[in-house]
């Protein structure tokens, strides 16, 4: 290959390599802001979002366990999984754009995506999971997912950001893709 040719190949390939964000500058700065927030700010921005987005939910409807209560953080992941289960994964679907990993290393259990750490086999007809309020990985993953949807984030950029801010996680852990 000459090296006009390889030089043309290495330049297709890391612009095909740059991932194209959907979000405007502003989106961008606040999704880099949201990924360093500490899991206190990132339960309160997702409480004030909560309550713009469903301020008339009858959160007892939902009849959530006393540990979802713990704090808030974990009581809003748990409402991220009741409202938005989609965005945290779906029941048996392996395909990387439809669902969010765990990286919890929680694969032990069975857990399949995020969703299943909130519910009992990933379905809300068995009832919610506990594992999902014991585990700070799991409860921050849904609450970025939450807050990154909101600003127009496809699931591409939500990946992403999962995958850059729990890096160390995931190499620690050898964790490969799902």
């Amino acid at each position: 290959m000459s090296k006009a040719m390889a030089l043309i190949l290495t330049v297709f390939m890391i612009f095909v390599s740059i991932p194209v964000f959907s979000m405007n500058i502003e989106s961008q700065k606040r999704f880099n802001q949201i990924m360093g927030m500490t899991l206190d700010k990132l339960g309160n921005a997702s409480a004030s979002l909560m309550k713009r987005e469903r301020p008339e939910t009858n959160w007892r409807t939902y009849k959530f366990p006393k540990y979802v209560f713990e704090n808030q953080a974990t009581e809003m992941s748990y409402k991220v999984s009741v409202i938005k289960p989609e965005l945290l994964g779906i029941v048996d679907i392996h395909e990387e754009n439809k669902v969010i990993p765990c990286y919890c290393t929680c694969e032990e259990f069975g857990h399949k995506n995020l969703l299943y750490c909130f519910y009992k086999d990933g379905e809300i007809k068995n009832g919610f999971d506990e594992h999902g309020a014991q585990c700070l990985i799991c409860i921050r993953q849904a609450l970025l997912a939450f807050l990154w949807n909101d600003l127009g984030a496809t699931h591409a950029e939500i990946m992403i950001g999962m995958k850059e801010k729990f890096a160390p996680v995931i190499e620690k852990y050898h964790q490969h893709e799902h």
